[in-house]
């Protein structure tokens, strides 16, 4: 094998652990679905700033035989707003827990497609009774499946 050969095969190699290297990263950090969400809430509303930290939630509903919910989602805030960004990101946690609850107590019936406005607007409500610096005003969601 030739120098000019070896170097082509090493630079060859690099591509190929640097794209899997991104593809996996990718993967495990949900980049593609918060982009998603992102994309969910109407440029109009988005003016300030999205916040799409809550990630992709899973919960199993209260049915007997119960569904899994799924739901990605965001909401757009005022981003210049620095006290309620930061609140956003120290409560993250206790957001997703309490999305999960929500859907952990209903039946898939009630999480139906028919009822997006209601269910909408009661994980705003849920999300609003946790947060003190600010509110969500509209949510989004880029995913929300209700799997049986």
């Amino acid at each position: 094998m030739s120098r000019l050969e070896r170097v082509l095969a090493v630079v060859l190699a690099a591509v190929v652990v640097a794209i899997a290297t991104g593809s996996a990263y990718a993967a495990m950090t949900g980049s593609r679905a918060r982009k998603l969400a992102r994309e969910a809430v109407p440029a109009a509303a988005a003016g300030g700033g999205v916040y799409d930290g809550l990630g992709r939630l899973r919960a199993r509903t209260a049915d007997d035989d119960p569904a899994v919910v799924v739901v990605d989602m965001a909401f757009p805030y005022d981003a210049s707003d620095r006290q309620f960004g930061e609140e956003l990101s120290r409560r993250r946690g206790d957001l997703r827990d309490a999305v999960v609850a929500y859907l952990g107590s209903r039946r898939a019936d009630e999480l139906g497609a028919g009822n997006e406005a209601a269910v909408k607007a009661a994980l705003r409500d849920t999300l609003n009774a946790i947060l003190s610096l600010g509110s969500v005003e509209e949510l989004y969601f880029a995913e929300f499946n209700v799997i049986r």
